[in-house]
């Protein structure tokens, strides 16, 4: 990821123990970031300001109703890695987040944005740099393999909650929880 005045900051540090989440803040920035492991895949997410959303969408052409509306979401980049012995495969339709209300949500996805864009008309290259930026609805990952991208949750800035990530291992189905992660809390603190 990258691109015309977006710098998504990916933190490097010990991964959190089985469980955990772990958090780490940009000194810089203030940009938050959470990580987990359970059963050897890895999830972290990184905040991403409503400015920095704003120009990666603005920069792939995306006109500026839809800019806006995907600004004014809680936006993160996502990574999931996968360090255990078997493949794995998840579906993002398995996955909620639960906020502070206690009521597990499904996330918005890829296929939610372009159904909302499609009034709009977009050109097919914009819609599809907007699909390859966000996190993959479903994939299936071998031992060392990973992948990243944009994850939008409806939620209010500052706002708190879980997510909880599901995937199976052969026929068996794994969760894990990536706990306290918090939405930028107003506007961009670059």
């Amino acid at each position: 990821m990258g691109g015309a005045g977006v710098c998504v900051l990916l933190l490097l540090a010990a991964p959190a123990h089985a469980g955990e989440t772990r958090y780490s803040q940009s000194p810089d920035t203030s940009i938050g970031t959470w990580e987990t492991e359970t059963a050897g895949v890895y999830l972290r997410m990184t905040q991403i300001a409503p400015d920095q959303a704003r120009a990666f969408m603005a920069a792939r052409g995306l006109d500026e109703k839809s800019v806006e509306e995907f600004a004014r979401h809680c936006v993160f980049m996502t990574v999931l890695r996968n360090e255990s012995k078997q493949p794995i495969n998840y579906c993002l339709a398995e996955w909620r987040y639960v906020p502070e209300d206690g009521v597990p949500q499904v996330m918005l996805t890829k296929h939610d944005w372009l159904a909302r864009f499609q009034p709009r008309n977009q050109p097919k290259a914009v819609k599809l740099a907007f699909e390859w930026a966000q996190f993959p609805v479903e994939q299936t990952f071998f031992p060392g393999d990973w992948n990243q991208g944009m994850t939008t949750f409806e939620l209010a800035p500052g706002s708190h909650f879980d997510v909880v990530y599901r995937w199976r291992q052969g026929k068996k189905r794994f969760e894990g929880t990536l706990k306290n992660v918090q939405c930028v809390a107003a506007a961009s603190p670059l």
